[in-house]
């Protein structure tokens, strides 16, 4: 059960985890100690939470919490669990786990070797700021993985949307995928728009023709099979306007290899589809 009076710990001023501590400071968990090595990321965190203890030193962590929140850099998660392992602390029913969106509870091991149950808790959410990601933190979902993923639905479902069980392998599927419709959709936008720029159509007129249209493209992809939601040449076979893309492109190497591939990665998944069709008709004869 998630009490009111339950501790937290932080190490890490990432923007997911004071995110994280905005909302369980907001229902009733205590903040107790925040720990970063970068004293600029606890001074920012201050303005939003205030700890009992806030350092640069891990070593200054004492005394037992409730919960225990690594919220790092992937390759830094395992050190610092490490680091914590290491301290004179009784970490008997403590819960802990960190915020990757990819690594498993597994990393976890030597704080689970000194008591602690393990677990990990990922929100399925973009984060560019702390305001950004506080706002988002409300209305999240979050992917909870590990031996206390029971109590991390619990926890998530009191400070967010919903927490949603996976095992390490179904998390790290939504990882990748995150990656792929946040992160690189993200860069390609911002190519399209130097793009734009390059060629002499100002950033407000490419807004102006090109961001609903992007927003249409991606409500129509998750709302209806591929064969009702693509269009354009790829769809249609048009390979001779396929080809004035790819000229049109020829001093842009990055776009145009990036063409080629999307193009290739559909061409695949039109045949798919329709063969599926077609081996579906062919069964009702």
């Amino acid at each position: 059960m998630i009490c009111a009076h339950h501790t937290f710990s932080i190490f890490g001023a990432s923007r997911i985890g004071i995110s994280f501590a905005y909302h369980l400071q907001k229902n009733g968990l205590i903040p107790q100690f925040l720990w970063n090595r970068s004293s600029i990321r606890l001074e920012q965190a201050e303005k939003w939470i205030r700890f009992e203890v806030t350092t640069t030193q891990i070593g200054d962590f004492d005394k037992p919490t409730d919960w225990l929140i690594i919220s790092v850099s992937d390759d830094a998660i395992e050190t610092v669990a490490q680091n914590l392992a290491k301290l004179p602390v009784n970490f008997n029913g403590c819960l802990a786990f960190h915020t990757s969106g990819f690594l498993s509870s597994e990393i976890l091991k030597p704080l689970k070797k000194r008591g602690c149950r393990v677990g990990s808790c990922h929100p399925v959410l973009s984060a560019p700021d702390i305001e950004t990601g506080i706002q988002r933190f409300s209305t999240g979902i979050f992917a909870c993985e590990g031996e206390i993923d029971s109590e991390l639905i619990q926890l998530t479902s009191k400070i967010g949307k919903l927490g949603l069980p996976l095992t390490s392998e179904q998390k790290q599927l939504v990882h990748v995928s995150a990656v792929f419709l946040q992160n690189y959709s993200v860069s390609l936008i911002a190519a399209v728009k130097n793009l734009c720029r390059e060629k002499g159509l100002s950033e407000e007129l490419s807004n102006l023709l090109l961001k609903g249209f992007s927003e249409q493209s991606v409500e129509v992809g998750w709302q209806r099979p591929l064969l009702d939601a693509l269009t354009g040449p790829a769809a249609r076979g048009d390979l001779k306007t396929i080809e004035k893309h790819l000229e049109f492109l020829k001093s842009h190497e990055d776009l145009k290899e990036l063409y080629e591939t999307f193009l290739k990665i559909t061409q695949h998944l039109l045949s798919t589809e329709r063969r599926k069709i077609s081996e579906k008709r062919n069964d009702l004869k």
